[in-house]
């Protein structure tokens, strides 16, 4: 009787260990915050495709491009673009425009987790947010920024503050 007493309790042990998860702070931890509820933006670039362009002129959120630039629109201030879209950059190969607000995110990596020297975490994200019209099926890329300037191959650095699995997402860093 004793022995199957022990025998319950080591099985009982062992599966309440089991069911405790990783304290460990990583991608899948990141990927579920910054996903669980809408993301505040503040004059982030986000990048366009070509069709994604034609759709927004033929939806009225942006005049037809003239030179470098499509502007922009009531409709699309109303979705949240924030500045004129850039059709045609040196730099950045893509088009692209700027968002403010809060916005649904989409995590497609998260590359690098490391630790800083005040105790918090950086982490390397690559993301797109979500914007519910019919021109953007698939999330809009978010640009990160490298050597002072945004690049649509960078990734976005966020701050994230906490220990054990108490993390709290701090800000976006660039």
């Amino acid at each position: 009787m004793t022995f199957r007493f022990l025998l319950a309790s080591i099985a009982i042990v062992t599966i309440w260990l089991t069911g405790c998860g990783s304290s460990e702070f990583g991608g899948d931890s990141i990927k579920g915050m910054l996903e669980g509820s809408p993301l505040k933006l503040s004059g982030e670039q986000v990048t366009l495709t070509g069709p994604q362009v034609d759709c927004g002129v033929q939806n009225e959120l942006w005049d037809p491009p003239s030179g470098n630039t499509a502007r922009l629109t009531q409709k699309g201030r109303a979705l949240k673009f924030s500045d004129d879209v850039r059709v045609s950059d040196p730099e950045i190969p893509r088009p692209y425009t700027q968002v403010t607000g809060a916005f649904p995110v989409s995590v497609v990596d998260v590359s690098r987790v490391r630790d800083t020297d005040n105790g918090m975490k950086l982490a390397d994200v690559k993301m797109g947010i979500v914007i519910a019209h019919d021109c953007f099926a698939i999330p809009l890329p978010v640009m990160g920024v490298r050597k002072g300037k945004f690049s649509p191959d960078a990734p976005v650095v966020f701050r994230f503050q906490g220990s054990g699995k108490d993390w709290t997402l701090d800000k976006l860093m660039h």
